[in-house]
């Protein structure tokens, strides 16, 4: 999923238990691998190169320059409208910062996974492991990306109203 739709779902998981905050951290965390596990289609960044059998590996040096600078500026804008997503849908005044634990920790795991593509660091390898080879579905959905982003948020959006409303019933 992309980051933004990791966000906004990370702010909603941690707004279920917005008075403790290291709850609405792990469970944040947690709702990025259940999100990746959902068949979906992604960006492409086109800094990293992979297939099958192949390693995660930088493209020749003019190309890395440009790609990276651009997979960067990418990433950094989904972010950004992923937090201001979480922020007008899941700011609570009395808790006015449970929306950025759980956004900010639903991003952790790509992030440690960004960083294993540039360093790789045996540690972060098997985190990366377990993020990619085990829990990312392995069925990529055929759609533009344009689409595939849309129904990314069109899944989210159906997931949170589902957990509003199974609050609103136990209350």
């Amino acid at each position: 999923m992309i980051l933004s739709v990791h966000a906004v779902f990370g702010a909603a998981v941690a707004g279920m238990v917005p008075s403790h905050p290291m709850a609405g951290f792990v469970l944040g965390f947690a709702s990025h691998f259940v999100l990746d596990a959902i068949p979906h289609r992604d960006y492409d960044l086109i800094s990293v190169e992979s297939g099958p059998g192949k390693k995660f590996q930088l493209v020749d040096l003019l190309q890395k320059k440009f790609a990276l600078i651009r997979d960067m500026f990418l990433v950094s804008f989904d972010a950004l409208i992923g937090f201001c997503l979480a922020f007008v849908f899941f700011f609570n005044p009395v808790h006015p910062f449970i929306f950025f634990i759980g956004a900010f920790a639903a991003l952790i795991p790509d992030g440690l996974t960004f960083l294993y593509l540039l360093l790789k660091h045996k540690p972060l390898g098997h985190f990366f492991d377990f993020h990619v080879s085990f829990i990312h579905t392995k069925l990529t959905l055929k759609l533009n990306q344009i689409t595939g982003i849309i129904l990314q948020f069109c899944t989210v959006g159906v997931i949170i109203a589902i957990m509003v409303g199974v609050k609103y019933l136990l209350i």
